[in-house]
């Protein structure tokens, strides 16, 4: 008996050291690996994924593009933000603004002709570039 309660509390251990999962959600256009602890909504269009110490907060847009260049789509997004003029990095439009708080943000401009993907991150926490790198279109 004394071995399986041993055993018992050792797997108990194990199981709370072990990270917490994320949870796959699908919105449509694309699905993200939302980790445990972190909410996600649909707000008309825009997915919003925030840490539940709200120390960082990620926006996701997709939608169908009208033919505008993505460059010129970039500098509308970042001129309504008020944010700094895009700089292109492999294929993606990044430019900087801060949030209605004043917190540092960063905007994410890239897609085609067709359709465009705008993500925005607002502060800092270990998850983000696990949820960025689960990004993937439907």
């Amino acid at each position: 008996m004394k071995i399986k309660v041993l055993l018992f509390a050792f797997f108990m251990s194990f199981a709370l050291s072990l990270p917490a999962l994320a949870e796959v959600k699908d919105f449509g256009k694309f699905k993200v690996d939302v980790p445990a602890g972190w909410t996600a909504k649909d707000d008309d269009g825009t997915v919003i994924i925030a840490a539940a110490d709200n120390s960082a907060v990620i926006t996701i847009t997709a939608g169908d593009n009208d033919g505008t260049s993505i460059e010129e789509l970039a500098k509308q997004v970042s001129a309504e933000l008020k944010g700094s003029a895009p700089k292109l990095e492999d294929d993606t439009y990044i430019f900087t603004f801060k949030n209605e708080n004043g917190v540092d943000s960063h905007g994410f401009v890239s897609g085609d002709a067709k359709q465009f993907a705008l993500v925005t991150i607002t502060g800092e926490h270990s998850d983000t570039e696990k949820i960025l790198n689960s990004l993937e279109e439907n």
